[in-house]
């Protein structure tokens, strides 16, 4: 039952990140991705299969730390990034051969999913390690709110683009 709650302190941080990351960061890319992309409204629409596949990796990404033995918050990290450089290699590669998706679009995948497991390994790490998730799990969704207010306020100075449904 610890590896759910874990898994779930991960996927929340990576909701968090998620956001910040597709809604600010790279938003921009969204709007020249061409027929790549489904329309905005269905990509909304699916972004329940999105968290939910962030679930799983995250799910994962904790039974790794356990079975690794990876104590601590660093080498979480570093198992995060090693597991991300993998997997944003080869699915950003695999995609680009296959798809439509431009180079710039490709490489702002492997960067995203990079960044997004290295935070998940993290905090997996973290939770794992410490005795109650509760402390882990209000600063994780206090991030996950300043990434919101962050995002709101920049689309809303214009500062990034917002998509239209």
């Amino acid at each position: 039952m610890r590896r759910l709650r874990v898994a779930v302190v991960v996927w929340l941080a990576m909701l968090g990140l998620d956001f910040a990351l597709n809604a600010a960061l790279f938003a921009g890319l969204y709007q020249d991705a061409g027929a790549f992309l489904l329309p905005p409204a269905e990509l909304f629409r699916r972004i329940p299969l999105g968290y939910l596949a962030f679930f799983i990796v995250a799910l994962s990404l904790v039974e790794l730390a356990i079975r690794l033995d990876v104590r601590g918050t660093a080498d979480g990290l570093r198992l995060g990034s090693a597991a991300g450089a993998a997997f944003a290699g080869t699915w950003s590669l695999g995609l680009y051969s296959i798809a439509t998706l431009s180079l710039p679009l490709a490489l702002t995948f492997a960067l995203f999913w990079l960044m997004l497991l290295t935070l998940a390994g993290g905090v997996a790490a973290a939770g794992l390690a410490a005795g109650s998730l509760r402390g882990l799990a209000l600063r994780v969704v206090a991030a996950d709110v300043v990434c919101l207010i962050a995002v709101v306020a920049l689309q809303s100075l214009g500062l990034v683009p917002t998509m239209r449904l």
